[in-house]
């Protein structure tokens, strides 16, 4: 169990998320871990959840943490940077943003100086540690702070190292993608439930095929063309529905 300190300012579902993994991995112990939310229903969920210290203020928050996670509204950032930067200590603290849309760059900037930032695009799927996010680092954030992020994510499932200013292409694509997936499924599961297939059954069949074909395209060196192919025969139903895809212009 390592000894680090960590607080949380703001804790939605990804927040939750990343809390939920490091508690029940053991990653942090519960004592070495604080948080600040706003909202009182939340916060009292939070704290009765997960056994952790609620702080009344960001600055009681950030006290005696070495890191700080940001997992607040993107609206609400430039708010809680101009508090922070009030207790903030260069030496000490280090931040790991999860804030969607907003660079390392603004936050190291808000809060002056050589601010060690990180920034992280998680996405729904950690709230069932199966994550796929994205980590990016800030100009002053060092290699144990690197290496820490990186295993704090990893409580949650996988992570990968891109270039900050791709992060924003990442929002659209792991952290968007599951509602993308999760919308196509809807749309196939009320074709089925028309054609007479029960509720149940329906989503149990596209639930299980997405897994499966998560499953094959994760383990394949397949090109996405010949991984169609591999369902599509010439002439078949599959290839007749991929047309109509076609035909309105999806893809």
């Amino acid at each position: 169990m390592k000894r680090y300190k960590i607080t949380f300012i703001g804790c939605g579902n990804m927040g939750e998320a990343i809390l939920k993994g490091i508690t029940a991995s053991g990653f942090i112990e519960n004592k070495s871990i604080t948080f600040y939310e706003v909202d009182k229903k939340r916060s009292e969920y939070i704290k009765n959840t997960y056994g952790i210290d609620r702080a009344g203020s960001i600055s009681e928050s950030v006290r005696d943490s070495e890191y700080i996670l940001l997992a607040v509204k993107p609206q609400n950032i430039k708010k809680v940077l101009i508090e922070l930067k009030k207790c903030f200590k260069q030496d000490i603290n280090s931040v790991i943003s999860i804030a969607a849309g907003i660079s390392t760059d603004f936050i190291e900037k808000s809060l002056g100086g050589q601010s060690s930032v990180i920034r992280v695009m998680p996405n729904a799927p950690a709230l069932f540690n199966n994550g796929m996010a994205t980590i990016s680092s800030g100009r002053y954030s060092s290699e144990r702070d690197r290496q820490f992020t990186g295993e704090l994510i990893k409580q949650t499932g996988k992570y990968i190292i891109i270039d900050g200013d791709l992060q924003n292409i990442s929002t659209a694509i792991n952290g968007s993608g599951p509602a993308y997936f999760f919308l196509f499924c809807k749309y196939i599961i009320e074709a089925a439930v028309k054609n007479g297939i029960s509720g149940d059954i329906a989503r149990r069949l596209v639930t299980e095929t997405m897994i499966g074909s998560g499953i094959m395209m994760n383990g394949s060196d397949l090109g996405m063309d010949e991984l169609i192919s591999k369902v599509a025969s010439p002439g078949g139903t599959t290839e007749k529905a991929l047309q109509v895809f076609a035909n309105r212009s999806l893809g």
